[in-house]
């Protein structure tokens, strides 16, 4: 599930807690990569009297960064809990985010672990990282949320790795959240590695591609029966995984570096620390992630909704719609997104926003205190 980061550094510093639309003051003339990164930043202005803010907040004990960004402080707040492990959507969440900046203030948050808290933390690595001391960090984050912008609950929107967090919290603080939104769906770790293996051989297979069959047939038996599966194996799926197409729709590569580095919110420094803490946040996490089940999580007391791309050989689209066809929870629904593969908040912006809109917003009403 990790998203790389491996090309061009930024080409300047942002000062920490500045706001996007404030950035243009700070670009040294004549220099084209600073300069994209301003018009970048004018370009996704909010309206005066909203909401922008990139700020440092203790979580867990540490600093952890977020970047609140809305049109209208009467919107609710949509959390998004990023992937990876380690791999923060804050740095190109400005390619897909500002119109849903229209309806609901958008909080992109950097894990323990991730970006530009891995930047605070001196970029050392935290081994006592679980899976319950970030669903704990993502709940006192809910809970500062509510409390600073006067909202009772917040809709929590998890991607891969995140949706192992999210769908943690939908479970065990339902009140917090008026709806629970998984987007490539983490279902039961070991089958997920088992079904998205089997598929990208097969697409391998179907076009021919000799070597990809060859390097993927060497690491068989994938994932390893008794867990614990090592990374060398995971890495050589996941290439393969990205070159045919399966973590972003009719793609070879995955050109997150590139979009991150164009990011008003992340300097030089925080850049490389995305690609550092993505590398050292799956170490310590992927043998938990092997375990995680979800198979028994069948009911729940808040709205859940799920957004699968077709292709997605990530997290496989018939595990997701399947375990949905399982759950019972005050309203569902399963969005099937075509042309999309792991990333549909990229890959299918519009449709994810028409849904979100339409679907899932209804669920806020501003007359019950936000």
């Amino acid at each position: 599930m990790k998203r790389r980061y491996a090309h061009a550094a930024l080409a300047a510093a942002l000062a920490a807690g500045t706001p996007l639309s404030a950035f243009a003051q700070t670009s040294r003339a004549h220099d084209p990569a600073v300069d994209a990164r301003a018009a970048i930043a004018s370009s996704q202005a909010v309206a005066p009297g909203g909401i922008d803010e990139l700020k440092a907040i203790e979580l867990g004990g540490i600093k952890q960064w977020i970047n609140v960004r809305g049109n209208d402080p009467a919107n609710p707040i949509l959390l998004f809990l990023h992937g990876g492990p380690g791999s923060p959507m804050m740095p190109e969440s400005w390619t897909f985010q500002r119109p849903w900046e229209d309806f609901f203030t958008v909080v992109q948050w950097d894990q323990r672990g991730a970006g530009k808290t891995f930047s605070s933390a001196g970029r050392r690595p935290d081994t006592s990282m679980t899976i319950a001391r970030m669903q704990a960090d993502t709940e006192e984050l809910i809970e500062y949320l509510r409390h600073t912008y006067g909202k009772r609950k917040i809709f929590l929107m998890g991607h891969s790795w995140g949706s192992i967090l999210g769908l943690r919290v939908a479970q065990h603080r339902p009140d917090l959240l008026y709806a629970y939104i998984g987007v490539g769906q983490v279902v039961n770790g070991q089958r997920n590695e088992v079904v998205g293996y089997q598929q990208t051989l097969a697409r391998a297979e179907a076009i021919g591609n000799d070597s990809a069959v060859q390097e993927l047939k060497a690491i068989a038996p994938y994932p390893d029966p008794g867990g614990n599966t090592p990374l060398s194996k995971t890495r050589i799926e996941r290439r393969w995984d990205v070159a045919l197409g399966g973590m972003v729709y009719g793609r070879s590569r995955d050109n997150a570096s590139e979009t991150a580095a164009l990011s008003p919110a992340y300097t030089d420094y925080d850049e490389q620390s995305a690609r550092l803490g993505a590398g050292s946040s799956v170490q310590i996490l992927w043998p938990q992630m092997e375990t995680v089940d979800f198979d028994s999580y069948t009911t729940f007391k808040c709205p859940v909704f799920f957004f699968a791309g077709v292709d997605d050989r990530t997290t496989p689209e018939s595990i997701v719609e399947k375990y949905y066809s399982t759950i019972k929870a005050p309203k569902k629904k399963f969005f099937r997104i075509d042309r999309a593969a792991h990333y549909v908040v990229n890959e299918a912006p519009g449709v994810v926003l028409m849904h979100l809109v339409l679907d899932i917003r209804p669920l806020y009403r501003s007359d019950d205190g936000g």
